[in-house]
């Protein structure tokens, strides 16, 4: 899976490359204020992506990281809660039935 990954960055940056220089022309992009930017067009096709991709990316980074936190944070609860079920608090022991004092109740049945 690495290598298809890899192989279609390549490609990419091969297509990219082929199209920067076949169109290497200037561009003259009018801003606010009659502002002019005169820039390469795969320059500015590049920036474009960029200034969508890397909105995007940085949102999928931030909740991929919080899932992350939130899964650790489940585990760790559960196994502090199976640690604390397997292993119950030790109660203590009842005195043996010739050490305890005798009840009415049994006193009575007893006669």
């Amino acid at each position: 899976m690495q290598f298809l990954k890899t192989l279609v960055i390549i490609m990419l940056a091969v297509v990219f490359i082929v199209f920067a220089y076949n169109n290497w022309q200037a561009v003259t992009v009018d801003l606010w204020g009659g502002l002019q930017l005169v820039t390469k067009l795969p320059v500015l096709l590049f920036l474009t992506f960029l200034a969508g991709f890397v909105p995007l990316w940085a949102y999928h980074r931030t909740t991929s990281w919080r899932l992350k936190r939130r899964i650790a944070t489940l585990e760790s609860n559960q196994t502090r809660t199976a640690t604390s079920v397997a292993a119950p608090a030790p109660m203590q022991s009842a005195a043996p039935a010739a050490e305890r004092p005798l009840e009415p109740e049994s006193v009575l049945r007893s006669v």
